[in-house]
């Protein structure tokens, strides 16, 4: 008789949950972190965000990152480099 082997498609691993970061009393000087998906108008969306946090807003400087993949989860490295460069990260997900 032939084996049948049964897959569990549930999550193994527990988020963290870490709570929500202190707000910011305004974007003035501040560095701004935008992290792209890759879906489709992600990019646009984050270029337009980018003119308005500058010029509206006053952002001293904007980095920008590119996931890569939106299906999985962003690279450790991608993280870190964003935490800590930037007083705050947009994280961008369009179709």
């Amino acid at each position: 008789m032939p084996n049948i082997q049964l897959l569990d498609p549930t999550a193994e691993d527990v988020p963290e949950e870490l709570g929500l970061s202190p707000k910011l009393p305004d974007l003035r000087g501040k560095v701004i972190g935008l992290l792209e998906n890759r879906k489709y108008h992600a990019d646009s969306f984050l270029h337009e965000l980018e003119e308005v946090l500058v010029n509206d807003f006053g952002a001293g400087k904007v980095i920008y990152a590119t996931k890569f993949s939106y299906s999985a989860p962003c690279a450790d490295e991608t993280l870190d480099a964003l935490v800590s460069q930037c007083d705050v990260v947009v994280h961008a997900i369009a179709d």
